[in-house]
């Protein structure tokens, strides 16, 4: 049984060595169509692309704004800036001339509006039927629009912080100095008390002073006048005495006049005789003269009592005890207090909000980085014409070695009829995967694709879905009864797992029921472990289960493919 597989392995090399189609199918079909599909979907998937895409620009603001955003447009690899006077010409060169994918215009007043914090927008002319490009234009514009913003913000919350922290040292100042002036308010208090008490003792003893002078002075006044009065009375008491002398000496004289008169008239009746002494009349009697005036001529004036006097004097014009006593001063109002402001380092600025992309293994990469389209274009392509090679190889050749005799001849040889399916099975598994090998080394050494941090990890999904086409192959050829049935019929099966596996674009972009569809077919297996190994740059372990899901695939369809080619080749 091993000689005939080793036979049926070296009948297959050399019947591929000598079909020059077949080995164009293998190698040269393949690298043709991916570098067709790499190139024409290269800038959808990455950045990396030498072409980069048109982009009108009309700058209608001339502002600082304008101008950074001209700059961030020229220095993104993936555009390229043609500088355009006005809208029309931009539009036109959109969506008739297509010399540009998209036409960014910059509106008049766009520095003044974000520089006064209104919402400022670019007016953009896009081309519907070129949504992809138009999209990855966007995303580019979007994330050049965010790096602005995020300038301009960073440069106001410098702005802020700056205008905050002067704030708070003026704030912090103005607190220190209230605290100044309410601990000078209460020294002012204290000294004003203690002030106020040296003024009232003060005080006191000035008025105690010029009381006491005043007492002085006001004894002396009346020293003064009570002499004065005195010496007045006395001059006064002086003459009164001598007029009173006088008229006591009078009214003595008078008196003594009255009695000689009285001695007169006697003497003179006398001398009249009795005859005619009635006859004469009686002569005037003379006034008594007062009793006190004749006392006061005796006794003199009773001069006053100037002792007395004085005595009553001083108790009316004593002068009162005098207590000073300086009112209460108002207490100055209470200064507010300042509240201290939160510490600069506790007060919070919004900050910018951004993005950092980080890669499944943790290393940061930049946004809108992309990937290489070719990482999934060459084993996209390589599982599709791998599963073409396997058609031809295994479903087209045993329909053929039965048509040309080939298969009865080698029957005739006694050879198991297993044993004649797994050579050409191990045979069409070995071109397959040297296929896979071939088509990888010429991607990496003709785009530059990435093997992963393990190339070696490679073979593993490579071998699993090397074997799972080739044993597809027996079923498609114990299906098709002939070339012609074989073609279409697997075509169409091929195309179908192809496409709906990820082979030909990011299984992502399909709905969800049709992902949950694709977990039926290897090839949804395969472009999981190749993009895990060589975009996601995962380790050998993300591999496994994909490669052991595809071996599953292998050994049921090589199982249920041998059943079918034993009961048709055989018969």
């Amino acid at each position: 049984m091993i000689s005939a597989t080793l036979l049926t392995v070296i009948k297959e090399f050399r019947l591929l060595i000598r079909d020059p189609v077949g080995l164009f199918m293998l190698i040269v079909a393949p690298i043709a169509v991916i570098s067709a599909a790499g190139f024409s979907l290269a800038n959808i998937y990455g950045a990396d692309s030498s072409s980069a895409y048109g982009v009108a620009v009309v700058d209608e603001d001339g502002g600082e704004i304008a101008r950074a955003i001209v700059d961030a447009l020229g220095k993104a690899n993936s555009l390229r800036v043609i500088r355009v006077a006005d809208r029309r010409r931009a539009e036109a060169m959109v969506r008739v001339e297509k010399s540009a994918v998209v036409a960014i215009v910059i509106p008049a007043g766009v520095t003044h509006m974000i520089e006064s914090g209104s919402l400022a927008r670019l007016v953009l002319f896009t081309d519907p039927v070129r949504y992809l490009l138009t999209v990855k234009v966007e995303l580019v514009l979007g994330e050049l629009l965010r790096r602005i913003n995020t300038a301009v913000d960073d440069e106001a919350r410098t702005r802020i912080a700056e205008a905050q922290k002067r704030l708070v040292d003026e704030i912090a100042a103005a607190s220190e100095s209230a605290e100044h002036a309410r601990a000078d308010s209460q020294r002012m208090i204290k000294a004003a008390a203690q002030t106020r008490a040296v003024a009232e003792a003060d005080i006191q003893r000035q008025v105690e002073e010029a009381i006491a002078n005043a007492k002085v002075r006001t004894d002396r006044a009346l020293d003064e006048a009570v002499r004065q009065l005195r010496a007045l009375a006395e001059s006064e008491l002086t003459a009164q005495r001598a007029i009173l002398t006088d008229a006591h000496d009078y009214l003595l004289q008078l008196q003594q006049s009255e009695k000689q008169f009285e001695l007169w008239f006697e003497q003179l009746k006398q001398l009249a005789g009795r005859s005619r002494a009635s006859s004469i009349p009686a002569p005037p009697s003379f006034p008594k003269p007062p009793p006190r005036l004749l006392a006061a001529g005796e006794s003199g004036p009773t001069p006053p009592d100037f002792a007395q006097i004085r005595s009553k004097l001083e108790h009316s014009i004593a002068m009162p005890d005098v207590q000073i006593q300086l009112p209460e001063l108002a207490p100055p109002p209470v200064l507010p207090g300042i509240p201290r402001l939160i510490a600069p380092s506790r007060i919070l600025i919004p900050g910018t909000l951004g993005f950092s992309e980080i890669d499944l293994n943790g290393r940061e990469i930049g946004p809108l980085g992309g990937f290489n389209a070719f990482d999934l274009q060459v084993p996209g392509f390589a599982v599709t014409f791998l599963l073409i090679g396997m058609l031809m190889g295994v479903s087209l050749a045993l329909i053929d070695e039965r048509e040309w005799g080939t298969l009865d001849r080698l029957r005739a040889t006694a050879a198991p009829v297993g044993a004649i399916f797994a050579g050409k099975l191990l045979a069409r598994f070995v071109v397959g995967f040297l296929q896979m090998a071939v088509l990888f080394a010429a991607g990496r050494a003709m785009f530059g694709i990435s093997l992963g941090t393990a190339p070696a990890a490679l073979a593993l999904p490579c071998a699993a879905i090397a074997f799972a086409g080739s044993s597809f192959g027996l079923i498609v050829a114990g299906v098709g009864r002939t070339r012609d049935a074989v073609l279409p019929v697997g075509a169409i099966v091929i195309m179908t797992m192809a496409a709906i596996g990820g082979c030909w674009w990011p299984i992502d972009f399909e709905p969800q029921w049709m992902q949950t569809a694709a977990l039926a077919v290897p090839t949804t297996w395969a472009m999981r472990a190749f993009n895990d190994l060589m975009i996601r740059r995962l380790d050998l372990s993300s591999a496994l289960l994909p490669s052991a899901v595809n071996l599953g695939f292998g050994f049921a369809y090589m199982l249920i493919g041998i059943a079918i080619t034993r009961r048709r080749f055989t018969t």
